[in-house]
């Protein structure tokens, strides 16, 4: 979408300008302005690539529109017009951010010129535009993807968060989607996802073996459109795999720091509890994880402390951990939260521990924080989950 604009008080000139430029390959629009004041309010209007406008009009001249467009519009270029008697004025047009300052009368050839070196920059700033664009769309999935799996965000890539007001999380389970051909068709299936939820707001989507996670970010709250969305897609998803789908809510939060803790919600949900999301059960662990299992079990109300683990057992701990991944598909955080939580629900349906004795019981120092934690994973506090499940 390239726009031009030529301002010009006198139409004898202003007029077959235009004819010329509206007949160049790739001008989408040609505008008109009598003068200055026309072409600013124009501009308030239209987004405009190229200004030609003659230094001398009435009310706002060239040199005043090409000041105001310099500081308003900087990626619109301005190119002044003028006659030989105002040749010296016109080289002080410089100042003012013009591309250059051209002679009357102005041929097709000068015409010609002017257009292709604006355009090409023109093309080349969009260019760039794109690949950063893209780039940081990656980036921003690969982030998210991080935070569902308890990664912490760097300081140096918040920028990449879209702005928000609440951040709202949905998977979908389904069949393994390695099963289903090439990676194109997870591929399609992200862009799909990612085009139904961008209409309510910027949205990532993170497709895994058996699950598609859906991160909106949502600049106001529109419950009814993220449930018809969220419906509409899983019956999409089941037409177009031709396999059941399953949808597990996450919640809603305004702390992205928040995104693992629905991310198992979700998880749960959706009844990949603790070991169950590999869907292999007759798989066999290797050694040490299951080890590493039975340490949890045993140490989850104390610190539970994979680095203490791995240092028992003379074992890297990234290489710990990154195995526990490869062999539970949760991270080890994520899977400790969830043993605790899950002791901790049992605790409060069968004894009448206080919430802060619960709260010690599983692992956790401060009841606030373990409260925030129940409720963002369970969708409502430890008492009121106690009074629903007849606790005692």
């Amino acid at each position: 979408m390239f726009t031009i604009m030529v301002a010009d008080d006198e139409a004898s000139v202003r007029e077959p300008v235009c004819r010329l430029l509206a007949r160049m390959e790739g001008v989408d629009r040609v505008l008109e302005a009598g003068d200055g004041r026309e072409a600013m309010q124009l501009l308030q209007g239209h987004p405009v690539q190229l200004v030609i406008t003659d230094i001398r009009m009435p009310a706002v001249d060239g040199l005043e529109l090409a000041g105001h467009i310099r500081s308003t519009y900087p990626e619109t270029e301005v190119y002044v017009l003028t006659g030989h008697a105002e040749f010296d004025y016109a080289r002080t047009a410089v100042q003012h951010g013009v591309a250059d300052y051209l002679l009357k009368p102005l041929s097709k050839k000068k015409l010609e010129e002017i257009y292709s070196t604006s355009y090409g920059r023109y093309r080349q700033r969009r260019e760039v535009r794109q690949v950063d664009a893209i780039r940081n769309r990656a980036l921003l999935e690969k982030r998210i993807h991080d935070l569902l799996h308890d990664v912490p965000l760097p300081d140096f890539d918040r920028g990449l968060i879209p702005p928000y007001e609440k951040i709202v999380l949905v998977s979908f389970s389904t069949k393994d989607l390695q099963s289903l051909g090439e990676a194109s068709v997870r591929y399609f299936i992200r862009g799909c996802a990612e085009e139904a939820f961008n209409r309510l707001g910027p949205a990532v989507v993170c497709v895994e073996d058996r699950l598609v996670t859906i991160v909106l970010f949502s600049p106001q709250a529109d419950k009814s459109g993220w449930e018809r969305e969220v419906k509409d897609t899983a019956v999409w998803m089941e037409e177009k795999l031709r396999v059941p789908v399953k949808t597990g809510y996450g919640g809603c939060t305004v702390d992205i720091k928040d995104l693992s803790l629905m991310y198992i919600r979700s998880m749960a949900a959706l009844g990949f509890t603790e070991l169950s999301r590999r869907g292999d059960a007759g798989a066999k662990l290797a050694p040490v994880v299951r080890a590493l299992l039975g340490y949890v079990h045993r140490e989850y109300a104390g610190a539970a402390l994979l680095t203490d683990f791995a240092q028992n057992h003379q074992i890297n701990p990234n290489y710990l951990s990154n195995l526990f991944h490869q062999e539970t598909g949760m991270t080890y955080s994520q899977y400790l939260t969830q043993h605790r939580l899950n002791a901790s629900k049992r605790l409060l349906r069968e004894t009448q521990l206080k919430i802060y004795e619960v709260c010690e019981r599983v692992g956790y120092k401060d009841p606030a924080y373990f409260s925030r934690l129940f409720k963002t994973v369970e969708g409502q506090s430890p008492n009121d989950y106690r009074a629903s499940a007849g606790g005692a």
